[in-house]
């Protein structure tokens, strides 16, 4: 059994849910779900489930996670053997039983099954990260095949992962690091950093252990609120996390970091408050009072006077008006979450039936 050459992540859903139940006339009969754990059998159905995953975390720029399981040449498996190879390959893999995914069978020459499942969990928001997952698959496919009696297949050499880069300091740092015995400041901030990431903290550890070692940090925070990173400072120099290298721009960092959506927001809140302070109002400049001068009074001639609305009356439009609106918001809230716990609930019971079935398939 072969998987695909390198896994593949994406944006959007709609794309990858629609090539892979597409009828083409190269199959023996229309691709199929036969397998997950999502609700829907549809392509609609399907992309609607995995498009509320995103709703979680609107912050992951790539929830999409697809890949494939080929067998060689004229071998088939029953639905039941691929859907308990998939299940198995997904837990060693990392994902939970609430990460989204369905196992689409393609019945050509080749039989094989396209496994689409979104990095976000439904449950709590949680994000698959996968780190050198092209590397361990193929030991993990190697184990399947064994534990399946499937035939044992030569699998094509897996691409190991770059690893981001680090900037080498200047030779001008050099020099001074020789000249002064320390090592240059971008060569330490580096490695401070790195060590603080060293066991994938959450993000307000990452930052405490930064102060606790002297380092500055700002949170790059676009006027929408979306956060685009981090800039130091070590030892009164200031550097950008471009120029101490790829490995700590904010797509890297978030690999390394255990993701708390909390904490995000409070970042977010702290650096706007520091960027936009609170401008006191001003003191009231102090006018002379002019002195009074008589003036005729004329006489005043009646006019009609409109009849006010009751106060009371334009307060309970204004507030009937508000509480229907936050009723309205504080509904749709609701029944989203609502939705997603039902799906939850909907995945948890599957799962339970298929591992009962899948004990009763091992006992026979």
């Amino acid at each position: 059994m072969k998987g695909m050459q390198k896994l593949k992540r994406g944006k959007n859903f709609t794309g990858v849910v629609r090539y892979a139940l597409q009828p083409g006339a190269h199959h023996k009969s229309d691709p199929v779900v036969i397998g997950g754990n999502m609700l829907g059998g549809s392509a609609l159905e399907l992309i609607a489930e995995f498009d509320g995953t995103k709703q979680l975390r609107p912050d992951v720029q790539k929830p999409v996670w697809h890949n494939s399981l080929r067998l060689p040449d004229g071998e088939t498996l029953s639905n039941d053997q691929w859907i308990n190879i998939a299940d198995d390959y997904m837990k060693m893999m990392g994902f939970s039983d609430t990460h989204l995914r369905c196992y689409v069978l393609h019945d050509d020459e080749g039989q094989h099954i396209h496994i689409i499942a979104s990095r976000i969990d439904i449950a709590g928001g949680k994000l698959y990260l996968g780190r050198n997952e092209n590397l361990i698959r193929t030991r993990i496919i190697s184990e399947l095949e064994i534990t399946h009696n499937l035939t044992v297949t030569k699998t094509a050499p897996s691409i190991a992962p770059k690893q981001p880069k680090r900037k080498r300091i200047s030779r001008n740092e050099q020099m001074l690091s020789e000249r002064t015995g320390l090592p240059a400041s971008k060569e330490a901030l580096q490695q401070i950093l790195d060590k603080s990431l060293a066991d994938t903290p959450d993000l307000l550890t990452f930052i405490k252990r930064l102060e606790e070692a002297e380092v500055g940090w700002t949170a790059n925070v676009a006027s929408t609120g979306k956060m685009n990173g981090f800039s130091f400072s070590y030892r009164d120099i200031a550097f950008k996390a471009s120029q101490l290298g790829k490995a700590y721009s904010w797509a890297n960092l978030q690999k390394q970091l255990s993701y708390n959506p909390d904490h995000l927001k409070a970042i977010r809140t702290n650096t706007l408050t520091k960027d936009h302070p609170a401008v006191p109002a001003p003191m009231p400049i102090p006018v002379p009072v002019p002195v009074p001068v008589p003036v005729p009074v004329p006489v005043p001639v009646p006019v009609p006077v409109p009849v006010p609305v009751p106060v009371e009356q334009i307060a309970r439009k204004t507030v009937s008006s508000e509480s229907i609106s936050e009723k309205i918001a504080e509904l749709e809230l609701r029944l989203r979450e609502d939705r997603r716990n039902e799906i939850v609930e909907k995945i948890l019971q599957k799962n339970a039936a298929q591992q009962q079935k899948h004990l009763l398939f091992l006992g026979w």
